[in-house]
């Protein structure tokens, strides 16, 4: 974990009516700021997201591949970042086809810039038809997630993705103050490590799923995504639309589900 994923500040302690100076681990939450070569052969900025700076060059390629902006897979090659004085800058040498006009995608804000939700499959379908984890399996692998969570367990401030595949291994664990950043990371961090489609992997979530999760999904060809939280109407819609399949709340006790059942799922 590296050192700027949070800071140590004094704070005041409240334990019943006692109080003290205690040091606290308070996650850092920083405005990390993405370009790439514009028409002029210069970096222009495109994005700035706020997130935690770590894992940047993952970030960097799962957002550009996640959100659209290049069909094509990055080099880790093609990128370099620096920090200063907290504030992330992180260049990809190359043109992206698809630059949005600059924008600022806030912790909170995945669908910035997606006024009417309306999101384009760009690596193919999910398959609809792949043999499915059973419900213990994805109970034990969101179990395995949070296990891997080094900084939540530091902080208690931030969330989680990983990606499980169909053998039931977690892998990818990727932790950001920001959801949709945790996702980027996961999926950058997969590339980079070789893979080459994610249609026979379930996306894992240590909190709600919302429309920016699914699209993402959507647009990458995973089948399905098991979430600890609840997830939302818009995020609903979007993946009956798709052909996603979405688990809400998995519990030991069962799991809210929705979208197209999977063959090979079972629950207690």
């Amino acid at each position: 974990m590296m050192n700027h994923d949070y800071q140590k500040i004094p704070l005041q302690r409240l334990v019943n009516v006692e109080s003290s100076i205690q040091s606290e681990r308070i996650v850092q939450e920083s405005i990390i700021t993405l370009h790439s070569i514009g028409g002029d052969g210069n970096f222009e900025p495109h994005t700035s997201l706020l997130g935690t700076p770590s894992k940047i060059k993952e970030l960097h390629i799962g957002h550009l591949v996640c959100e659209g902006l290049t069909i094509e897979f990055p080099s880790l090659l093609d990128f370099e970042y620096n920090i200063v004085d907290g504030h992330v800058d992180s260049y990809f040498n190359s043109i992206i086809p698809n630059t949005p006009e600059p924008r600022l995608i806030t912790t909170s804000c995945g669908a910035c810039n997606h006024p009417d939700l309306s999101v384009e499959q760009l690596h193919g379908k999910p398959i609809s038809d792949v043999q499915q984890l059973s419900h213990d399996q994805l109970t034990t692998a969101l179990d395995g997630m949070r296990g891997e969570m080094e900084l939540f367990e530091a902080t208690g401030g931030c969330h989680g993705a990983a990606l499980l595949d169909s053998t039931g291994k977690v892998q990818f664990v990727s932790e950001d103050i920001g959801r949709h950043n945790a996702v980027d990371k996961t999926i950058g961090l997969a590339i980079l490590s070789g893979l080459k489609s994610f249609n026979e992997f379930t996306l894992l979530l240590s909190g709600r799923c919302g429309w920016d999760i699914v699209a993402k999904a959507t647009r990458i060809g995973i089948p399905s995504i098991a979430s600890v939280g609840a997830f939302s109407s818009a995020a609903l819609d979007l993946a009956r639309a798709n052909g996603i399949t979405l688990y809400g709340f998995v519990r030991e006790s069962g799991a809210w589900t929705a979208g197209t059942i999977r063959r090979g799922y079972t629950s207690r």
